[in-house]
Order: structure tokens, then sequence, then C-alpha cells
């Protein structure tokens, strides 16, 4: 589950030399250049950078390694091996390097979304680029989103896999079990990934151990909501037992704590239990034992 913004600070000014309104504020404006720097006015925006100019170069004057067509059309996944592609991949890695000294979670969003298509673009990823993906996924709150692209690495078949060709698959795996063994040998291996995947199971360990004191506290805080609901309205648990009691009755007006309450929460709230066996199991366990 995402952990939202973690200590990233959100709409801040990001003003170098500090600024006398640098408190969280909505109506900061972005630098209109990276879009990711916010400023409190247009005197502290910054110029272009040159990734603009690259890629519009690259797109009007495609090199004669690319059989003169548009490498973002033709070539996706194979820059830096088309040399003409090179200048704006190193421009962008500029980029992704300079948004990186602003810490705002804006920024290292922009920085994540930077290195994610160079890694599109360029599989080969002859900069290094995906060295800084589990790091930034971990700063954004996206435990699982790291887990699985430092999985997706570990399981690359041989060390012979061809980076470069897109008919493979490619960061393809999602929702994989962080909880399983660490992976001891791998074809490819990178430490940042292990420092990384070090910071992820510390936080499930103490996600976990968190887990572990509710689970301790919770059955008493389930019953004690168990007898809050029997007492306000006693009909309702009643069908949450045989859910046939209500499933056909529509009643149009009720008094606190009647039937005719029991059968409007029961309709109103029905299908979440329903959806959630394991919930329902529990309840009813509850609501046997004290007939």
């Amino acid at each position: 589950m995402p952990r939202m913004n973690l200590g990233l600070p959100y709409n801040h000014c990001s003003l170098a030399s500090g600024c006398r309104v640098s408190f969280q504020s909505p109506n900061l404006l972005r630098c209109g250049a990276c879009q990711v720097v916010k400023y409190c006015g247009k005197p502290h925006q910054k110029q272009r950078d040159k990734l603009a100019a690259e890629e519009a170069k690259l797109r009007a004057e495609p090199g004669e390694d690319t059989g003169g067509e548009n490498p973002f059309d033709t070539a996706a996944g194979q820059f830096w091996y088309f040399k003409s592609t090179r200048p704006y991949i190193s421009a962008r890695f500029d980029l992704m390097s300079a948004i990186l000294n602003v810490r705002t979670g804006e920024a290292v969003q922009a920085a994540l979304d930077h290195a994610l298509d160079m890694i599109r673009v360029c599989r080969g990823d002859n900069q290094g680029v995906r060295s800084y993906v589990p790091a930034l996924h971990l700063r954004l709150g996206n435990d699982q989103q790291a887990y699985d692209f430092i999985k997706r690495y570990a399981v690359v078949p041989d060390e012979h896999y061809t980076w470069n060709d897109t008919s493979l698959p490619f960061l393809d795996l999602h929702d994989q079990d962080a909880l399983e063994p660490v992976f001891e040998k791998t074809h490819y291996h990178d430490v940042s990934f292990t420092v990384a995947l070090t910071l992820i199971k510390i936080r499930l360990m103490q996600d976990l151990d968190s887990l572990h004191a509710f689970v301790l506290r919770n059955p008493a805080q389930i019953l004690q909501l168990y007898k809050k609901v029997k007492e306000d309205n006693p009909h309702f648990w009643p069908g949450v037992l045989n859910p046939n009691l209500y499933a056909y009755d529509v009643p149009s007006m009720y008094t606190p704590g009647s039937r005719e309450e029991a059968v409007l929460i029961f309709r109103q709230s029905w299908y979440s239990w329903s959806e959630t066996q394991p919930a329902v199991q529990y309840i009813r366990s509850i609501i046997t034992n004290d007939m």
C-alpha cells in the first residue's frame, strides 16, 4: 500500500536562496522548462533546458543511422544503439540528475517518470538509469513497484539476454511477493538494488510488527463493535446470519432500532460484507456464539 508522500514536501517553493513564502501553498508557479520546480513568482523561473532542443533536433533531423526515420516511432527500446540518439539520452539524464537536487514530491515523481521513460526508449540503459528507479519508487511510497522492478532484473534468464530486443518481455512483472526469499543467484546484479531491497524488507518487517500488534487488539475491538450494533439495532445481525430474511424487503419508513431500519442498513451494506467472505464467516461465528 502506498505510503502517501512519506517525508517529502509538496507544493513548496524551491528557490535555492530561500523564500519568504516557502511555506506550503497551492498557488506556486511551475518552472516553464522542467515543470517540476515550483516558485512563488515569475522572477524565480528558469530558462528552458537543453533537453527540449535535443528532442526537437532529433525529431526534425533523425540521424542517418536510423534510416532517416523518427527514432521515437521506429527505435523505441534501442536508443543509444544508434549514435544519433545519444545526445538526447544524455540531455535527459542530465535533466533527471538536476531534478533530483530538488527534494519535493513533485520533483521525485518527475525524476521517476523520466527514468522509466528513458529505460523504455533505451532498454540497454547505457546510462545506468535503472539504478535510480527502486530508490525513487521507495521515496514515493511505491514499495510494490520498487520490488517488481528489482525482481524483473533479478529473473533475467541468462547473461546473454539481449536488452535492446524489443520482442522480449521487459518490466512486465506486477504484484510480486515481496515476502519471498531473497534472490541468491542472479544473472544481473546491481548493488543499488540490494540496498533498496534491504529497505523494502525492513519496511515490511515494521509493517508486519505493527499489524501483529493490531491483530492482538483487534478481536476485542470487533466484539465491542458487534455489541454496539446489536445495542443500536438488535435486528441487524440476524440478517447477516441469514441474508434471505431481508433480501426482498424495501421499507419506505423506519424508526431507530426497528426491523425496517435494519433492512435498510442491510441493503446498504450487505454487498460489502458478502464480497469479503472471511469477514462474513468471522462475524457469523460471533453471532452464533451469542445466540
